[in-house]
């Protein structure tokens, strides 16, 4: 049964809040046309300046940084193209990772219209913020979980001159006493802040009924903090603090209103079902991983999980929201989107998750089941934001499709091991020090963390081993290239201490530095069958980038790509790539634009540039 009393918390948009950017927009810089497309400049440094984008080839330098990123985009744009073309739209793959996020834009429009939309501010309103923005109150705060003690303790405050030493007296010498200042906004409750606010120095409230016990509010001083109301921004910081109080008290009142007397059975069966898959894998997973950081489920784990169900159980109903079914495909596609940790792999512990996170899916669903009853999934606006995060998902999923016909045979490996004992080699042996995150959201926060100032070694120092190429320390120790796999390809072409990264991979995200650096001539003997496998890798990755970069400039031929470098070049930019995250109403959040792949990386620009030419 869904009851108002538990809500999907509302998540305040901080970041991002109204990322519409009107990318079909006409501009006088045009960077590429693709087909009967156009990349501006606009689109270019909304992306650019929004991705935490380095290449090799970069190395911080701003020029060879806009080309990279701009081949990038052109090369995301001829495979998203590509892929409607050999209809990846349809394909289950597309939907299961694109469905869950249709719907979080489906529930942000909903808290627009019927939440956002419909708070206003009276002159009243801001007149009283304004007021108490000019006041910071120094408070003590006291608390028990005894209600006879506070209460006792409220009889005796009105009859003592001195608190203080009251409350150094037994059994008041028990009270929690912490002091803390108050300002606007500072407190969840606004009726309490109000009156907070019309204290003097030495006056307190009666005890009041709060989530950690029983309070007293003792004022202990009053600062009058002036405040410039002829400055705009100042005004609105406070306007805005006003609006987000209104804002939460909407979005309660309407969650009552549209959840309180809807009934919504979880069909048990169905949920045991995914919910003993969802623990195999778990268990599958925990047992190679020492660190107790928790586990999340990658696209690769539920690929598994989802192939072990099986057609007919992932289209088993879990739930109806009036007429609409909700099966166990759309649950999993759901826990895949939002990347949950689990952080205790015990049974009982990971199915009282799962159920908790069943039942906000349920009221996720009532939300987008409400957005679409509204007519709200065939607004322009809503496609006109998700086209970025379509073209992305498409672009790498035709990656994908790639990854079969570049395999290594045997045959051909025992080619390469022969050819290459005839003759001296030049390999090149890297140490790297990685730190592979399992979420985007893990991997912000480290971008965040550098950009303050903090360095690379210090952070991989806190989480010590997240990658399985290397030992306690992140560091790969000196090997060949090819002995590190996709990583070693990418990072044989890096410069000694240059960080790189983030890289999708199918365990998450990856930074990268080279620490050591050095080629030697031998002859590549490979006797070991670890080592061969390792080698088999390389080849792999060697040759899907061959054929990545072949097929981007096929593409390019194909849709008549021309780039306008110089544009590019000429875009004025801060200097500085930001990872931030859009937060959506009624709960959840999103990156704030779709990470870019360094399709740079993986092609010959200097080819692809021959045929791009206006």
């Amino acid at each position: 049964m869904i009851r108002n009393t538990q809500y999907l918390f509302l998540v305040l948009y901080i970041i991002l809040s109204h990322l519409n950017v009107s990318l079909g927009q006409t501009s006088s810089n045009i960077v590429a046309e693709i087909a009967n497309t156009k990349i501006t400049d606009k689109e270019f440094i909304y992306r650019l300046e929004l991705s935490p984008f380095i290449t090799h080839k970069s190395a911080w330098n701003q020029d060879s940084l806009k080309s990279d990123f701009l081949y990038s985009l052109v090369a995301e744009r001829l495979w998203y193209l590509d892929a409607l073309e050999k209809g990846l739209a349809e394909s289950e793959d597309f939907k299961f990772y694109f469905k869950s996020l249709e719907d979080i834009f489906l529930r942000d429009a909903l808290f627009k219209k019927e939440v956002e939309g419909k708070v206003k501010l009276s002159a009243e309103d801001v007149s009283n913020a304004l007021n108490k923005a000019q006041y910071k109150l120094i408070s003590n705060i006291l608390t028990s979980n005894d209600s006879s003690l506070i209460f006792e303790l409220y009889s005796k405050l009105k009859i003592t001159d001195n608190h203080d030493s009251l409350l150094t007296l037994k059994p008041f010498n028990s009270v929690t006493a912490n002091q803390f200042e108050i300002t606007l906004g500072s407190l969840r409750d606004e009726e309490i802040e109000d009156f907070l606010f019309t204290l003097s120095p030495n006056e307190f409230t009666e005890p009041i009924k709060s989530e950690v016990g029983w309070v007293i509010f003792l004022i202990k001083d009053k600062l009058f903090t002036p405040i410039d109301i002829s400055d705009e921004a100042t005004v609105n910081k406070i306007k805005n603090i006003v609006r987000s109080r209104r804002i939460m008290l909407r979005t309660n009142e309407y969650l009552q209103n549209l959840l309180n007397d809807i009934i919504i059975n979880i069909d048990e069966t169905s949920f045991l079902l995914v919910s003993e898959k969802i623990f195999e894998r778990l268990s599958f997973l925990s047992q190679s991983k020492k660190d107790t950081s928790g586990l999340i489920l990658s696209d690769n784990d539920y690929r598994i999980i989802k192939s072990q169900l099986g057609e007919e159980n992932l289209s088993k109903e879990l739930f109806k929201v009036f007429d609409k079914k909700v099966t166990v495909w759309d649950f999993l596609a759901n826990l895949a989107f939002e990347e949950h940790r689990f952080q205790k792999i015990e049974k009982n512990i990971v199915f009282q998750k799962l159920n908790r996170i069943a039942k906000d899916f349920v009221q996720q669903q009532i939300l987008t089941y409400e957005a679409k009853k509204s007519g709200l999934d065939k607004q322009k606006n809503i496609y006109d934001e998700l086209e970025l995060w379509k073209q992305n998902y498409l672009a790498q999923l035709n990656k994908l499709t790639f990854l079969d016909s570049a395999k290594v045979d045997d045959n051909e490996l025992n080619q390469y091991l022969e050819e290459s004992s005839k003759k001296e080699n030049s390999l090149i042996y890297l140490n790297l020090k990685l730190l592979t995150l399992p979420s985007l959201q893990e991997m912000e926060n480290v971008l965040v963390r550098l950009t303050e100032g903090q360095t690379f070694d210090e952070i991989i120092q806190q989480f010590g081993k997240t990658d399985p190429l290397v030992d306690e320390n992140a560091q790969t120790g000196l090997q060949p290239a090819f002995a590190l796999g996709d990583i070693g390809t990418i990072a044989s072409q890096l410069n000694v201490n240059k960080l790189y990264g983030p890289i999708k991979r199918s365990d998450g995200y990856t930074l990268l530095m080279v620490t050591e650096k050095k080629t030697a001539s031998d002859s590549l003997k490979i006797d070991n069958n670890t080592t061969k496998e390792k080698l088999r890798g390389f080849l792999f990755q060697k040759k899907l980038n061959e054929t990545i970069s072949r097929k981007t400039i096929q593409l390019a031929q194909r849709y008549n790509a021309k780039v306008y470098e110089d544009n590019a070049l000429q875009t004025k930019t801060t200097g500085i790539q930001m990872f931030v995250h859009r937060l959506m109403g009624f709960g959840g959040r999103i990156a704030g634009i779709p990470l870019l792949d360094n399709w740079a990386d993986w092609i010959d620009t200097k080819k692809l540039k021959e045929v791009m030419l206006p």
